[in-house]
């Protein structure tokens, strides 16, 4: 765990030999990481609602597609087994353990199951408490929908992540997923940022 007094990304970075950026105006301090010519951002985020806020970890990694792929991975849990009653996507990639535990929708079955096939990818999630990871076209999650051929790999969690060791299991992950979706031609290296 790290000292509140200093900056999670800023020992991140160090960590990991990142960039570290420090916050302005309203943007959080953030660790970038070059990985195979594309920038993984790790930051916080403050998502509002009327009166009340709430502090998220998120990371994101963009880049070009000509692929429309998209997926979404979380945790199985109370409202995502509701979903699911009323009819809510939910693909098997006939891993027994893995299916009970984790709810996966997708535009392209056969793509997510080639994934997944990919047994460190299934364990670096599977050792994750809270997990939320996707392809977007959505700018930083939750920022306003990205240009044509514009997509982002990302990741996020309520509250701000603090255990480093967490933060460099993620990074893993998402170098994982990078690592996937180029061989499967998804990633166009031209990132956009």
């Amino acid at each position: 765990m790290i000292n509140k007094k200093s900056n999670i990304w800023e020992e991140f970075a160090k960590e990991t030999n990142g960039k570290f950026i420090e916050e302005f105006s309203w943007h959080s301090a953030k660790t970038e990481i070059e990985y195979n010519g594309l920038k993984i951002i790790f930051d916080n985020y403050t998502l509002w609602s009327g009166k009340f806020s709430t502090e998220m970890t998120r990371i994101i990694v963009p880049y070009n597609s000509f692929e429309n792929f998209k997926f979404e991975i979380c945790r199985s849990g109370i409202i995502r087994n509701i979903e699911k009653l009323f009819g809510a996507q939910d693909v098997k990639i006939g891993r027994e353990e893995f299916d009970k535990k984790f709810i996966i929708k997708t535009n392209n079955e056969h793509k997510i199951k080639t994934i997944l096939q990919n047994k460190k990818i299934r364990n670096l999630i599977e050792i994750q408490k809270n997990i939320n990871i996707q392809i977007s076209d959505e700018k930083g999650i939750w920022e306003g929908k990205l240009p044509e051929n514009q997509f982002e790999l990302c990741f996020y969690d309520d509250g701000e992540i603090k255990d480093i060791e967490r933060l460099k299991s993620l990074l893993n992950l998402i170098k994982e997923f990078i690592d996937e979706l180029t061989e499967l031609k998804i990633i166009n290296k031209k990132a956009y940022c």
